[in-house]
């Protein structure tokens, strides 16, 4: 890839909710003036951009000199013309379904690199059917993932290999990621993605298949592996002396880590078993508790499947594209998860991911960043892969590096 291009970074979709949370976290971590890389914020909106940039003078009295670049998600020619100009694009402008196909097919196009936050299973397929060859040829990485969905599942997973080779000189065969406690909001954008899954796969029935697949972002010469259905019910946990419910994100961050398996050549294994769930103590309150959960996420999906139940929510109860939790909310959130892993020999092995904000939007906005940089500021030091990756087959042991200076753990337990 070129090097003489005008920008390092580009942030695309930079007006909305997470976007500005990008912007932000750039702007007060790093400037918008410093020595280690130049970046603009881009959207279709030149008067949105120019407000942020006015929003982000608080942070950074040279906010006014950010560059602005204007790109419509459906013009290709616009997008181009952005892709062709900066070394890496991260972008926030979901849902993907909807409005990212053509901004990756750019990228791979003109040898950008690219990370995004999606958790779109359908649209992460599609780009690795239509774009790995074209990425491989032009020397790029298309990196999705990059938020809370996936990066403690998938990096919280390398770790804990690392750490089995190291102890043992074999990976451990079976990971269960517990979710020991988070607090933080969603955001009418993230609600938006969901939604717009649904609608997708009502038109497209072929998708609904794909869903129910534990290995559905699997290369297709790749062998599937054991692992079989993400967890519907609640259920004892005896190894771990807990209960344990569904994990909402299981769907794709369970997908994610075996894809990462089959990029790393099966270093984890060919019958490696990885599931997610959520902890709850024991005891009848701790099992009241996991049921509330499955009974909620079984609501909501099926309230999504149908027009007056969706027409209700989205009017009445959720927040619209662009809401998201306030400041205290984020400032106040966090995340505690433990993965926990088995080696054949009965030997055990425990590791942590923690983060002290809000997991899907400030840990989201540090994740997607960090991992940009980790491109920009890290390159020589990345594993030399190239195509349509998953963070940790793209970014490996330098991210977690870069992640732990900023606030997101990650630690082996005794």
């Amino acid at each position: 890839m070129s090097k003489s291009r005008q920008y390092d970074l580009v942030v695309m979709g930079a007006t909305g909710f997470t976007g500005r949370l990008i912007a932000e976290y750039l702007a007060v971590n790093y400037g918008v003036e410093n020595d280690q890389f130049t970046w603009a914020v881009a959207g279709r909106n030149k008067s949105k951009l120019l407000k942020l940039k006015e929003y982000l003078s608080q942070f950074d009295p040279d906010a006014g000199l950010l560059p602005v670049l204007i790109a419509e998600s459906f013009d290709r020619q616009s997008l181009d013309a952005m892709t062709s100009q900066t070394k890496v694009i991260i972008t926030t402008a979901g849902p993907y379904l909807k409005y990212g196909a053509d901004l990756v097919a750019s990228c791979a196009a003109n040898g950008t690199d690219y990370c995004d936050i999606t958790g779109e299973i359908p649209f992460i397929r599609n780009s690795i059917d239509n774009h790995f060859e074209t990425a491989q040829q032009n020397s790029c990485r298309i990196v999705h993932c990059c938020g809370f969905d996936s990066i403690p599942s998938d990096l919280g997973v390398l770790f804990l290999q690392n750490h089995a080779q190291e102890a043992y000189g074999v990976p451990c065969d079976q990971i269960t990621l517990y979710v020991r406690s988070t607090k933080g909001g969603f955001s009418g954008g993230t609600i938006d993605s969901m939604l717009n899954i649904s609608s997708h796969i009502k038109a497209n029935p072929h998708f609904k298949g794909l869903l129910g697949n534990p290995y559905a972002l699997n290369p297709k010469d790749s062998p599937s592996g054991v692992d079989g259905s993400d967890l519907r019910s609640v259920k004892w946990d005896e190894g771990m002396k807990c209960w344990t419910s569904p994990f909402v994100m299981a769907g794709i961050n369970t997908r994610v880590v075996r894809r990462t398996n089959a990029l790393l050549d099966n270093r984890y294994g060919e019958d490696f078993r990885y599931r997610e769930v959520v902890s709850f103590p024991s005891g009848a309150a701790g099992w009241l508790r996991a049921k509330v959960l499955q009974l909620g996420i079984g609501c909501f999906i099926g309230a999504i499947k149908f027009p007056p139940s969706r027409w209700l929510l989205q009017t009445i109860f959720l927040p619209k594209p662009g809401q998201g939790p306030s400041r205290e909310k984020r400032d106040k959130g966090h995340f505690h998860i433990n993965l926990e892993g088995k080696i054949k020999n009965d030997h055990t092995l425990s590791v942590s991911v923690t983060g002290n904000h809000d997991p899907g939007y400030a840990g989201t906005a540090q994740m997607l960043v960090e991992s940009a940089l980790c491109i920009i500021l890290n390159r020589d030091q990345l594993p030399d892969r190239i195509g349509v990756l998953t963070p940790a087959a793209a970014l490996g042991d330098i991210l977690i590096r870069r992640l732990a200076g900023k606030g997101i753990e990650f630690k082996r337990n005794e």
